[in-house]
């Protein structure tokens, strides 16, 4: 064996070792920041925000990969599935296309394919209180009041017309207000004909005012309205009381006659 210097040894010696270090930190590092490949799913989200009533095109909707366990129940996997479907509620750019917010195959573009056959579809205008500020969606259940002056009257009446309404959509529209153009909101309501009456006059003789719904409760209740001269039954006025009449100062007269003395009241 050829006489090797020691320096030669110690050099070998710090390489080997150099290398194993190297090694166990790059498998230490390589086991800390491990991640596991996550299992995906295709999701049909939308390109663009759509109405109800509106058919789904490829051009609206694409195709994107999502973690498995994020894909929600009942959303399309594939554009095949919901190309030209008409959607009954409103879908936002970038949500996923589920089944429940599209209307049965075979359903026509246009908000008469969303209507029930015997129904028909009637706007009313609302602002942000009697809309309930914006809370009222596609497909939710409202009451419908009225709020209008009664006849001959100093007096206001309000009461629940319609109850357990279907809101079909929701949209503004432009109206001419001394020469100038305003935004007007309005709700679409599904109405039986008869109901479709009786909002028209309802809209024209007074206030309409919607009242959002539980969709868990369908239960019609009848009410007797209520009017302002109502309001303020049972309040008891505040009893004045009685007036304390002064008494009369009495005056008396002494009266002498000889030896007797009498007192005479004045």
């Amino acid at each position: 064996m050829p006489n090797i210097p020691k320096g030669i040894i110690y050099m070998g010696i710090a390489v080997v070792s150099g290398l194993l270090a190297t090694f166990g930190i790059q498998r230490y590092v390589a086991h800390k920041t491990y991640v596991a490949p996550v299992s995906t799913g295709q999701v049909a989200v939308a390109t663009a925000d759509i109405s109800p009533g509106i058919a789904l095109a490829a051009g609206s909707v694409k195709i994107v990969s999502w973690p498995r366990e994020l894909v929600p129940p009942q959303s399309a996997s594939a554009l095949q599935q919901v190309e030209g479907r008409v959607a009954v509620m409103q879908i936002s750019t970038g949500e996923p296309v589920l089944f429940s917010k599209l209307a049965p195959l075979g359903t026509e573009a246009g908000l008469s394919g969303l209507l029930d056959a015997n129904k028909r579809a009637l706007a009313v205008r609302v602002d942000d209180v009697s809309g309930v500020a914006g809370f009222v969606h596609p497909r939710d259940k409202v009451d419908v009041l009225v709020d209008m002056k009664i006849h001959d009257m100093n007096d206001s009446f309000s009461k629940t017309i319609l109850q357990n309404i279907t809101v079909l959509t929701i949209g503004q529209t432009w109206e001419q207000k001394e020469n100038k153009p305003i935004v007007v909101n309005t709700v679409t309501l599904e109405v039986t004909p008869e109901q479709a009456e009786i909002l028209n006059l309802a809209s024209s003789e007074g206030k309409i005012r919607l009242a959002l719904r539980s969709r868990r409760n369908e239960t019609i209740v009848e009410t007797r309205g209520v009017a302002t001269s109502q309001l303020f039954t049972g309040v008891v006025k505040k009893q004045e009381s009685p007036k304390v009449q002064p008494q009369k100062e009495e005056r008396t007269v002494e009266v002498i006659k000889g030896l007797e003395r009498t007192k005479t009241t004045l």
